[in-house]
């Protein structure tokens, strides 16, 4: 023990002999290190967000989407120029109460882009397309005014309810109702202002204005509808559900093996487990990437040590004239490495946690470094002292003692 704690300090003696050398040897796993750190902390923090924003959408509802595969996360990537394959048959299949009992309510979306004249200015603003139901569903009330009722979507009306941020925007401190607003030359008279909604990095409906599902249809020349919206009666007959939406419109779409549907039934569950999927893969991605850094860095450490090895021939033969063993020599360029490594893991953290918090101010998501990257860090950072240590351990180990103090 008492030998080992001699290697110990006479490693830290020789590290700090040569400091600038010993830093730029660092630079490598610093770099790799804090480039880890920071993407998976970044990465935790992407997926936190992503389950507290698909948690506001309610435990019990359900988004039915156009592609299939999306409940596994096959369906994410697909070319989004593919047309939707929802129909108003199905949302009126779905409308069905007495077969489908564990429907308590549904919506249709379409959504569009429109652009609304300001004075002598221009915004893009995105419109909704949506049934009545709607603001049920997501539970979002009227702050103002009305919403649209069955009658209205029937009779195709030209009547608009508007987010909160919406208002603002287009009619500044003015009481909108009664007001219109121009979307896509036609004018549409304003109902409604909603209470505030849960908005988040995919959405905001504070900033939407909402139609008649069927007025949206007509003025965009949409017959196809991007989502359907279902809520169902109780979180005991999700499964239930799921499978009754799934074999009705497998029916309407004329689809026998439902491996081949061309939509997918997803939960908040389903969602969030399809987005972790892919956020996993990215940082995953990312994080091998930084790795080469880290193996560059190693390849660096492997070239010191050997010029270390180089330079200290004759204190290596002294030694072993000495006494010392091979043994001894062999830990000591190891432990060298090792602390190398491992001083550039500990700044790597340091580094990796800064950077973190600073593109977190950029990009608005709460950077999360758990122990387990921080033990990952460490033992990475460890692992490669020790692997590219080795060559050059074994090359100070094995020099003849003679040979060593002849060396000029």
């Amino acid at each position: 023990m008492n030998k080992l704690i001699i290697l110990f300090k006479q490693s830290i003696r020789s590290i700090f002999a040569n400091k600038g050398r010993s830093m730029l040897t660092m630079l490598g796993i610093i770099i790799g290190i804090s480039s880890v750190i920071a993407l998976v902390s970044l990465g935790n923090g992407v997926n936190k967000m992503i389950s507290e924003q698909i948690s506001q959408l309610g435990a019990t509802t359900l988004t039915v989407v156009p592609g299939g595969g999306f409940e596994h996360g096959e369906g994410f990537g697909r070319d989004p120029s593919i047309a939707s394959t929802l129909t108003i048959l199905d949302l009126e299949t779905l409308k069905n109460r007495e077969a489908n009992p564990s429907i308590e309510a549904v919506s249709g979306m379409i959504v569009a882009g429109s652009i609304i004249k300001i004075n002598a200015s221009e915004i893009q603003i995105t419109v909704n397309g949506v049934s009545s139901e709607f603001f049920n569903i997501l539970g979002i009330g009227i702050n103002s005014g009305i919403g649209f009722d069955q009658f209205m979507i029937d009779s195709r009306q030209n009547v608009a309810v508007l987010g909160l941020k919406a208002v603002i925007d287009i009619f500044g401190q003015s009481n909108p109702l009664g007001q219109t607003v121009v979307l896509n030359k036609k004018e549409f008279r304003v109902i409604g202002v909603m209470n505030s909604a849960p908005e988040n990095q995919f959405q905001n409906p504070n900033e939407y204005i909402f139609i008649p599902l069927t007025t949206s249809s007509d003025i965009f020349g949409v017959n196809n509808l991007n989502a359907i919206m279902v809520k169902i009666v109780n979180e005991n007959e999700i499964e239930r559900a799921k499978k009754d939406i799934k074999t009705a419109l497998l029916v309407n779409h004329n689809i026998a093996n439902e491996n081949l549907a061309d939509f997918s039934v997803l939960s908040p569950d389903d969602l969030l487990s399809a987005v972790k999927q892919i956020t996993g893969l990215l940082s995953s991605l990312l994080a091998e990437i930084a790795g080469i850094s880290l193996v560059v860095g190693g390849i660096g450490i492997m070239n010191i040590m050997l010029v270390a090895v180089t330079e200290r021939t004759k204190e290596i033969g002294l030694r072993k004239a000495v006494g010392a063993k091979t043994s001894d020599i062999l830990i000591q360029f190891l432990i060298e490495s090792l602390l190398l490594t491992l001083f550039g893991g500990i700044a790597g953290i340091v580094f990796g946690f800064g950077i973190g918090q600073a593109v977190s101010k950029f990009i608005n998501i709460e950077p999360i470094v758990t122990l387990n990257s921080i033990f990952l860090a460490v033992g990475v950072s460890s692992g490669i002292g020790v692997i590219f240590g080795m060559h050059p351990a074994i090359k100070a180990s094995r020099l003849n003692p003679i040979d060593a103090l002849r060396y000029e």
